[in-house]
C-alpha cells in the first residue's frame, strides 16, 4: 500500500514538472515577445489584462462544471490542449494587435480551467496530513518552470533562433504535458465516484439535489474565505505589475549600457534565483504552516510584498554587481511570496470549503489572483509605467502597499481595543 501511495505521489510530481515545463517555455516571455513586436508599454498592459479579465469570468464556470459533472480529467486535458493551440496561434498575428488580442482571449478562456483544476485534483487526493506536503509536490512544477524558462531565455536571445522557436518548443512540451495528464490524473469515473461519495456524506442522493446557490452564498459570506480571496487578489495585483514590466525594465537597462549581448544569459541567471526562491518556499511551506498556521503565512506573505518592489526599483541606473544582486534577490523574493501565499491559501480554502465545491472555489481563488488582481495590476502598471516610468512605478506601488499595510494594522488595533472585554 505504501509503495502504491509513493507511486501515486511520484506521478503527481512528474505531472507538475512537465506541466510547468510547458508553460514556462513561453508564458513568462510573452511581454518580451510583445515588446519585440513593437507594442508600447500601454498596449502590453492592455494585452496582458486580457487573460485576467477572461479568467475572472471563465475560471468559476470551469470549476462549477467539473464539480457538477465529475469529469475533471476530461475538462483539464481538453482545456489545456486547446489553450496551447490558441497560444501558438499568437505567433502568426504579431503584426496585427487586434488578431493578437483575439488569440490571447481564446487562450485565456480555456487556460483558465487548467491550474485551478490541477491543484484541486491533487489536493482532493490527499488526506489532511498529506495536504501540508502539497508544497513539496508543487515545487516540482517550480523546478520544471525554472529549467524551461532558463533554457528558453538562452534560445530567444540567440540571434540564430529568436522568439519564434519558443512557440515550437511550447507546442512540443505541451503535447508531452498532455501525455502525463493522461497518465497521472485519476479517471473521470474515479472523480465521479468521489463526487457521489461526497454527496452522500452531505446527506443528498445525487448531485442535482445540492443547493448550489445556497452553497455559493455560504462560501461568500464566510469571513475567512472572503479574507483569503482578498489577500490573494491583492497579491495578484502586485505580482502582475512585476511580471508584466520587470523584464522589460531589465532589458531597457541592459540596452542603455550596451550589454544586450549578455542579456539572455543573465536573465537566465535571474530565472535560476526565481526558481530557487520558489522551490525552497514550496518545500518548507508545510513546516511554516504548522508553526504559523495557513492564515499566518498568508499575512506574512502580504507584509513582504513591498520588498519586491523596492528591490526592483532600488537597483539604480547603473549595471554593476549591486544592481544584478538586486535583480536576483527580487526574482527570488517574488517567487517565494507567490509560493507561500498560494500553498497556504489552497490548503486552507480546501479545508474550510464545502466538500462538493473544491474545484469551483479553487477556480474562484484563481480568478481572484489571475482575474481581479492581475487585471487591476496590468492596467495600473501599464498606465503608471507610461506616465512616470517603470522604476518610479515600482517605488510608488511599494510605498502605497506599505501605507495600506500600516492602515490595516492600525484599524485592526483599533477594533481590538474597542472590543468588549
Amino acid at each position: 500500500m505504501e509503495t502504491t501511495k509513493q507511486s501515486s505521489l511520484n506521478k503527481i510530481r512528474l505531472l507538475y514538472f512537465f506541466f510547468r515545463f510547458s508553460t514556462g517555455s513561453l508564458i513568462p516571455f510573452m511581454p518580451l515577445f510583445m515588446s519585440s513586436c513593437g507594442f508600447t508599454h500601454e498596449e502590453i498592459g492592455r494585452l496582458q489584462a486580457i487573460r485576467p479579465i477572461v479568467t475572472m469570468v471563465s475560471a468559476p464556470f470551469w470549476g462549477a462544471l467539473s464539480d457538477r459533472t465529475g469529469k475533471k480529467k476530461l475538462i483539464l486535458i481538453s482545456t489545456f490542449l486547446i489553450s496551447a493551440i490558441c497560444r501558438l496561434s499568437c505567433a502568426f498575428f504579431k503584426d496585427d494587435i487586434q488578431q493578437f488580442a483575439v488569440a490571447l482571449c481564446l487562450t485565456s478562456v480555456f487556460y483558465a480551467a487548467v491550474t485551478c483544476l490541477l491543484d484541486s485534483i491533487v489536493v482532493s487526493s490527499l488526506n489532511s496530513k498529506e495536504r501540508l506536503n502539497f508544497g513539496k509536490l508543487r515545487l516540482w512544477g517550480e523546478l520544471g518552470n525554472g529549467i524551461s524558462s532558463t533554457l528558453m531565455m538562452s534560445v530567444c536571445s540567440n540571434e540564430a533562433y529568436g522568439f519564434e522557436h519558443l512557440f515550437v518548443v511550447h507546442g512540443i512540451t505541451a503535447a508531452v504535458a498532455v501525455v502525463f495528464m493522461l497518465l497521472c490524473t485519476p479517471s473521470n469515473k474515479h472523480n465521479q465516484n468521489q463526487a457521489k461519495q461526497t454527496t452522500k456524506a452531505n446527506g443528498s442522493c445525487n448531485n442535482d439535489t445540492i443547493d448550489w446557490r445556497r452553497s455559493l452564498l455560504d462560501v461568500f459570506t464566510n469571513a475567512e474565505i472572503a479574507s483569503i480571496l482578498g489577500a490573494v487578489a491583492v497579491t495578484g495585483c502586485s505580482i502582475s505589475v512585476l511580471e508584466n514590466f520587470s523584464y522589460i525594465n531589465i532589458k531597457s537597462l541592459y540596452k542603455a549600457h550596451g550589454q544586450e549581448n549578455v542579456l539572455g544569459q543573465e536573465i537566465s541567471m535571474y530565472r535560476v534565483f526565481h526558481t530557487c526562491g520558489g522551490m525552497l518556499t514550496w518545500y518548507y511551506s508545510g513546516t511554516w504552516q504548522k508553526k504559523l498556521g495557513p492564515n499566518g503565512v498568508i499575512i506574512a506573505s502580504l507584509c513582504c510584498v513591498p520588498l519586491i518592489f523596492f528591490l526592483y526599483a532600488g537597483v539604480g541606473d547603473g549595471l554593476d554587481v549591486r544592481t544584478k544582486i538586486g535583480f536576483a534577490m527580487a526574482e527570488a523574493t517574488r517567487s517565494a511570496i507567490f509560493a507561500a501565499m498560494w500553498s497556504s491559501a489552497t490548503i486552507r480554502v480546501n479545508m474550510i470549503c464545502p466538500p462538493h465545491m473544491t474545484a469551483v472555489l479553487q477556480a474562484i481563488m484563481d480568478a481572484s489572483y489571475r482575474g481581479v488582481g492581475s487585471t487591476v495590476g496590468a492596467y495600473v502598471g501599464g498606465f503608471l509605467c507610461k506616465k512616470i516610468g517603470i522604476a518610479n512605478t515600482f517605488t510608488l506601488i511599494g510605498k502605497g502597499f506599505v501605507s495600506l499595510l500600516c492602515g490595516a494594522l492600525f484599524l485592526s488595533s483599533q477594533v481590538k481595543s474597542n472590543a468588549p472585554k
